[in-house]
């Protein structure tokens, strides 16, 4: 499928903001997951996820019988640059936060990217930030820690830790990458299979030759190679909506990647349901609903 394409800005509107959307509910399955693919290093984790997702891109491009080299050749180093430090360089940075700070602190930090998408998307498109732009972010957020005060975040006990700089590095990279992407929607999304490609073969090199290739569990290297299959894909929507959607609504609609996780470990039995999971989606919720008809909301002119 060539996800550069569309027929309309209308039909492309629609179709790139229900692709970005449904990446962030593919997102919202990855905590699950890790939790199920314990033992693996963080940077095989990265490689073979990235790895996948660099055949995954090979196989579209075989079932389609499409030569990407003319246009692949078209784009700039800079951007599978960014490309690279945005997508292999996020996941390593949010591997190492939650590592070396608190979870649930490093957590709060790391979401507040859909609030930067939010902001810098509108900075690159050229567009007025509204005020239903800052009301919605600002209802994002809170509902983000409401979730985390419900699982015990302690706001006022906060000290500086090496892994809030990585959390921050994690929240911003990704957030430049995806104000890019909604910069030069003329760029195909078929560079992502070269990022994906380079980002692994990077990290399998640190995992091989500077970490001495550390084991993992056959089972929880099974589950990681299988699931991205599906996060390859989602990276793929998730560009094709900065690109073709409406990049701001995409942005506020990620505040509910965290609080979509907690509810699929409530129905799997993981987590318990509690009133501040109710909250965080009522506020996100909130916040998606002004994002989306805020410039509908306008005073009546005076007589």
């Amino acid at each position: 499928m060539d996800i550069s394409v569309a027929t309309n800005r209308t039909t492309k509107s629609g179709l790139g903001t229900a692709g970005g959307i449904a990446a962030v509910f593919i997102w919202s399955m990855t905590a699950p997951i890790v939790a199920s693919a314990v033992g693996v290093d963080p940077f095989l984790y990265v490689a073979l996820g990235d790895g996948v997702g660099a055949l995954v891109f090979v196989a579209m491009w075989i079932a389609r019988r499409h030569n990407p080299l003319p246009e692949l050749r078209t784009v700039p180093i800079w951007l599978y640059l960014l490309g690279i430090i945005g997508i292999g360089g996020h996941n390593l940075t949010w591997v190492a936060a939650l590592q070396q700070a608190p979870p649930l602190e490093a957590t709060l930090i790391i979401y507040t990217w859909p609030l930067l998408v939010v902001v810098l998307t509108t900075i690159t498109l050229g567009q007025r930030f509204r005020w239903f732009h800052a009301a919605a972010g600002a209802l994002g957020l809170a509902g983000i820690v409401a979730l985390l005060l419900g699982k015990g975040l302690a706001v006022g006990a906060f000290h500086f830790m090496p892994g809030h700089f990585w959390a921050v590095i994690s929240a911003v990279t990704w957030a430049v990458f995806s104000a890019m992407a909604a910069r030069y929607p003329s760029r195909s999304s078929n560079f992502l299979g070269v990022i994906f490609g380079a980002s692994a073969l990077i990290n399998g090199s640190i995992w091989l030759l500077a970490l001495g290739a550390p084991s993992a569990p056959v089972n929880s290297v099974v589950i990681v190679a299988s699931a991205s299959i599906f996060f390859a894909l989602a990276y793929a929507m998730w560009d094709f909506g900065m690109k073709q959607g409406n990049a701001q609504l995409i942005g506020v609609v990620s505040f509910l990647t965290p609080v979509l996780t907690a509810i699929y470990l409530v129905v799997l039995g993981i987590a318990e349901l509690t009133p501040y999971l109710v909250l965080s989606l009522l506020l996100v919720v909130s916040g998606i609903g002004i994002a989306k008809y805020g410039e509908k909301l306008r005073m009546p002119p005076r007589d």
